[in-house]
């Protein structure tokens, strides 16, 4: 019976290779269950909004871009996420957690690319709270606090963000409308929306696991990152 077995799995995965017209998309599938399909999809839609914040501190804050002499906004982010996450940037190399390189980016001290590294640390940051996994398969877990301390991060380096100025008074990066600016209130939108992935796709994994996500009140003046 144990050849016949052996059989009929080739047998099937055959047909999946047939009916896919591609033998690897085909083994994926099968390895695959709706779940892990969920958290890739929105994986990829945090990293979406991620690059769009890039695009958007780039525009507001031209003058910081280390590379504005050699391509212009679309190529420079575009370079930063082609690259792997884990890239080594010669200036974060002696950092070890994500949110330090965030919190450097807002030092009045540091004299690199601000938007580089709030941008880096918040990539390293969130692809940790998916366990640094790109693609999810039937034995691949994921921590559902991860992800939900990972959205409360965002929400305090967004604070950071707005809060964050140099001795003289002046936003060390800027984002939303100045004081005699019109309003604009894009950048809390896709905040808010990138929020919304981490904490709805930790609420999924917690109901499938049946795990209780322990929740945790945000105090914007303690300004301390949640571990991931």
């Amino acid at each position: 019976m144990k050849w016949f077995s052996l059989l009929f799995i080739s047998l099937l995965l055959t047909g999946c290779v047939t009916a896919s017209g591609n033998s690897n998309n085909g083994l994926e599938r099968l390895a695959k269950s709706d779940i892990d399909e969920v958290i890739e999809l929105h994986q990829q839609v945090v990293m979406r909004d991620l690059k769009k914040l890039m695009v958007k501190l780039y525009k507001r804050n031209p003058g910081l871009r280390y590379d504005r002499e050699l391509r212009d906004i679309k190529a420079s982010v575009d370079l930063t996420f082609s690259r792997p996450f884990t890239f080594n940037y010669a200036e974060f190399s002696h950092i070890k957690r994500p949110t330090d390189i965030v919190r450097l980016s807002l030092d009045e001290t540091y004299q690199g690319d601000r938007v580089l590294a709030f941008i880096v640390g918040l990539r390293r940051m969130l692809m940790a709270s998916y366990d640094n996994n790109t693609e999810f398969f039937y034995l691949t877990n994921i921590d559902q606090q991860k992800l939900y301390n990972s959205a409360r991060n965002i929400e305090i380096a967004a604070w950071l963000l707005a809060k964050s100025r140099d001795k003289d008074g002046n936003l060390l990066m800027l984002s939303d409308s100045l004081a005699d600016e019109r309003r604009n209130l894009s950048y809390q939108r896709l905040i808010g929306r990138m929020i919304a992935t981490q904490d709805n796709l930790a609420e999924i994994i917690s109901q499938k696991t049946g795990r209780i996500i322990k929740t945790v009140v945000v105090r914007a003046a303690t300004v301390v990152f949640l571990p991931i």
